[in-house]
């Protein structure tokens, strides 16, 4: 049954790409999952050197790719969910399509972001040797619920965690302390010190977390300190996380702002002057991986926003782009009505019309920098 599993979802991985449907790494998962439920139980699916599972809010992408990227870097070998499906589908996709035919794995170890709904549901299935919590915020409402609901099932998770496993946990939040209360196993802290960071392009305090989160547990599984540096000076931006895209004579830099302590983030490094743009995008739906409640932007700081836009051109699009561009005029952003689309298309095409905008800084939420990103590349992730 087993072979049959690995088989189907190497097809579907195979298809799925070559008809340019996307990456292929959650169809693969889905048929795996149908067949088998428990396929992550399996002892074919055991990693030599065990698995790290990487979770939270904000931040989970970033840091399990810089561990990887350290990882990699000293030469041991690393399944990873690279696409960002962070649900269990996607965690059962990575894993299967980085086995060989023989059912073997080509890796020592999984580094797996995932995320923060799903992770209860993963630990019944992974016995982890180090758990990464990174934060937990208010995000997708209709989705998930109140911070206090996540909070409660990851402590009943934890609880059940063997002593084996060693989690490496953010000490700046005080809602922490009970999650850790019957916990068996080592603890390891980090904060936003930014001596590392300092040692990588990333900027940010946020990013000086996800950089330290990444070195602990590097550390944790053995790679040497000096070793963990050198990585760390040719990391480059996780997809949608800052990274830098040329497009029509056009810079765009994607910073991914999809709820309000990530949308806060990204506009500190502008307030701060670590980043600096003559033009604004922000681009804001409400598909099913967004949340359909758009109440969030109103968390946002008033201050922030309109100090971010100062003195720059903003374009707003996305499915509801309307209430964005209410947003802004609320927190006193002036705002073209001719720069205000239901379109990205439109919006991307707008922009490289416009001779005054050389440089964009792009605030998309979650599906909507999926969209950017395509448009941007001409390639699609998921």
């Amino acid at each position: 049954m087993f072979y049959i599993i690995l088989y189907l979802a190497k097809i579907a991985n195979f298809f799925i790409s070559i008809l340019n449907l996307g990456a292929g790494y959650t169809w693969p998962g889905h048929i795996a999952l149908a067949l088998y439920p428990n396929i992550l139980s399996h002892k074919k699916l055991d990693f030599p050197l065990g698995v790290v599972l990487i979770s939270g809010t904000n931040g989970k992408t970033t840091t399990s790719k810089l561990l990887t990227h350290i990882l990699e870097s000293t030469d041991v070998k690393v399944t990873h969910n690279k696409t960002g499906a962070n649900l269990l589908n996607g965690l059962v996709s990575a894993t299967l399509l980085d086995m060989s035919l023989l059912g073997s794995h080509n890796s020592q170890i999984g580094v797996f972001e995932v995320d923060e709904n799903n992770l209860p549901l993963i630990l019944e299935r992974i016995n982890p040797n180090v758990l990464v919590l990174l934060n937990l915020s208010r995000d997708q409402l209709d989705r998930y619920g109140e911070v206090d609901l996540i909070l409660e099932k990851w402590s009943s998770s934890v609880e059940t965690l063997e002593a084996s496993t060693e989690i490496v946990l953010d000490k700046t939040q005080p809602y922490f302390k009970k999650l850790i209360e019957n916990f068996k196993g080592e603890i390891t802290y980090f904060d936003e010190e930014p001596s590392y960071l300092n040692k990588t392009s990333l900027i940010g305090k946020f990013n000086a977390k996800n950089v330290n989160a990444a070195v602990y547990t590097s550390m944790l599984l053995g790679i040497d300190e000096v070793d963990i540096e050198n990585s760390l000076e040719n990391f480059e931006y996780a997809y949608g996380r800052g990274e830098q895209v040329s497009y029509r004579d056009k810079d765009y830099r994607i910073l991914l702002a999809k709820n309000p302590a990530s949308f806060e983030n990204n506009l500190e490094v502008i307030n701060d002057s670590e980043v600096s743009a003559d033009t604004l995008l922000f681009v804001f739906n409400d598909n099913i991986p967004d949340g359909r409640d758009v109440s969030w932007i109103y968390d946002i700081s008033p201050e922030a926003l309109s100090g971010a836009c100062k003195g720059k051109n903003i374009y707003v699009c996305g499915t509801r782009y309307m209430d964005m561009a209410v947003r802004l005029k609320y927190a006193g952003v002036d705002i073209k009505e001719e720069n205000v689309f239901a379109s990205l298309e439109s919006t991307v095409a707008a922009i490289t019309a416009n001779e005054e905008s050389l440089s964009v800084l792009a605030f998309p939420n979650y599906s909507a920098m999926l969209q950017l990103r395509k448009i941007l590349t001409g390639k699609a992730i998921l």
